[in-house]
């Protein structure tokens, strides 16, 4: 997924390293934790709408796994799908990177809509020890709060 136009004229696009305060200032906006934004062994994408960022996604890699990071809408764009555009790229990006699952914390929403089931902190703590999230978390001694979940890939 490197540029991806849509009907209401928002376009998604990969993030380079320039973007790191644009995406950090879209997560901050919708109440996301912004550490280890666009770090290395990652991979973030912008929408647009024109040329205003209303939207941020990011992956960070595992092996054969990926942590859902940050699917991100401002809020005066919120309520047209453009949040449920983001997540299903970076699933078909995921997908296409031949990765089994796809992990994400979350406090709030109900992620079983696109496919994902609750599992226990320990199932992503181990299976993606490297994540820069995950890393960030460890460096303070603290856990991620809210709900773990995965999204199996290998059935896809």
């Amino acid at each position: 997924m490197t540029d991806q136009r849509t009907s209401t004229q928002e376009h998604i696009r990969l993030a380079q390293s320039s973007d790191r305060d644009t995406v950090t200032r879209v997560f901050h906006e919708a109440g996301l934790d912004t550490d280890a934004t666009l770090a290395e062994g990652t991979t973030y994408w912008v929408m647009e709408r024109g040329e205003q960022a209303v939207g941020a996604i990011g992956l960070e890699h595992g092996d054969g796994v990926s942590l859902l990071r940050g699917a991100a809408i401002i809020p005066s764009a919120r309520g047209g799908g453009l949040g449920r555009r983001l997540i299903m790229s970076a699933i078909e990006y995921a997908q296409g990177r031949g990765d089994r699952a796809i992990y994400m914390f979350s406090k709030g929403g109900d992620w079983g809509t696109f496919g994902f089931t609750q599992v226990p902190l320990a199932v992503v703590m181990g299976d993606i020890p490297d994540a820069p999230q995950v890393q960030a978390y460890r460096a303070r001694g603290e856990r991620p709060g809210g709900t773990t979940w995965m999204r199996d890939l290998s059935a896809s």
